[in-house]
């Protein structure tokens, strides 16, 4: 059944609620402004929807059998959105919605807005919808939720909506629907566990919330002695249930699920760990740097997280390298 938008939804799937603040966010836009919306409708889908949004006013233009002295128009378009929290769209789902679209009137678009493990918006059926909507004549364009709010981010914007803005941007990564993990560094208190971590390139904790939870992040720094010494790339994080039990929790890695399972297992019984269930997280080579606390005490909680975005980093050994001799109080962490 269809809806309004409305500013307090009571969708119960996260899919629709994050599609009706999309649509919200759009909506805010065109009636502050209808260039503001078609602004962000040209970033997302080319400069030929540049000017769609909105009625134009002409003086004297020649029809074929008059000249109105004036004349108010807008022009038709249709955009449709699909929505997924990850990439799992479904190829007969977008041609159903091709088939819908294309008895609309002027320009038409099938938008795919999702979360893809990929710098860009990759699907295997998406080449196929590409094809399947040209030969309708609609355009078909695949967006990230990092790339539709880098759109909405006008530079002129009121207030109102900058902190409209503001609070998207935090919905998206509170849901982990954008890719701000790739410039996280998870520093956990290895005090303990050092040896063991280095030894069989896993880190384990029990699985469960609170102060266990870790936010999704590419690289794991173990901290002791007021340092983080080690660094990697976080593979993958599976939750182990049982001896022959395992369940893929996050992976940064291009490996199948099973394998990245398999391995999770592996290395957690070489631990000599007999607790159930337990969070493993899969580490690719560790490698040495200083990273140091500098202000007196220990570091506060477990786990504590960098934003390493500015260092511009490669990869776990580049991230060493110029991690090395900084300290803690350089940088802000949240």
């Amino acid at each position: 059944m269809s809806r309004n938008i409305r500013l307090f939804p009571t969708y119960s799937q996260k899919e629709n609620q994050t599609t009706n603040h999309c649509l919200l966010i759009l909506k805010m836009l065109y009636e502050e402004n209808p260039k503001f919306l078609s602004e962000v409708l040209s970033g997302l889908l080319g400069e030929n929807f540049s000017g769609t949004v909105g009625v134009q006013f002409i003086q004297q233009r020649r029809g074929k059998k008059s000249v109105p002295d004036g004349e108010i128009t807008q022009e038709p378009f249709a955009i449709f959105l699909e929505t997924k929290l990850g990439s799992n769209f479904d190829k007969f789902q977008l041609l159903g919605h091709l088939e819908t679209l294309k008895q609309k009137q002027g320009q038409k678009v099938l938008l795919a807005l999702g979360n893809f493990e990929q710098d860009n918006a990759y699907h295997p059926d998406f080449p196929e919808i590409e094809s399947a909507a040209m030969r309708h004549g609609i355009s078909f364009a695949a967006v990230s939720f990092e790339q539709f709010l880098q759109a909405i981010q006008l530079p002129y914007l009121p207030k109102n909506l900058v902190d409209a803005v503001s609070d998207l941007s935090e919905y998206f990564d509170e849901n982990a629907l954008l890719p701000s993990w790739k410039y996280r560094l998870d520093v956990v208190n290895c005090a303990t566990t050092f040896d063991s971590v280095l030894h069989h390139k896993v880190y384990t904790c029990p699985a469960k919330s609170g102060s266990y939870s870790h936010r999704r992040s590419l690289y794991f720094g173990t901290y002791r002695n007021k340092c983080v010494e080690r660094v990697a790339q976080i593979e993958a994080v599976v939750d182990i249930e049982s001896e022959d039990e395992a369940s893929l929790v996050w992976k940064n890695d291009s490996r199948p699920k099973n394998e990245l399972e398999k391995i999770a297992l592996e290395r957690f019984q070489r631990t000599g760990v007999s607790e159930y269930p337990m969070r493993v997280f899969i580490l690719g080579d560790l490698f040495p740097t200083h990273f140091i606390k500098v202000s007196s005490g220990g570091m506060q909680g477990s786990k504590q997280y960098f934003d390493i975005g500015k260092l511009d980093v490669i990869d776990a050994e580049d991230l060493a390298k110029k991690l090395e001799g900084k300290t803690w109080e350089n940088y802000e962490s949240f």
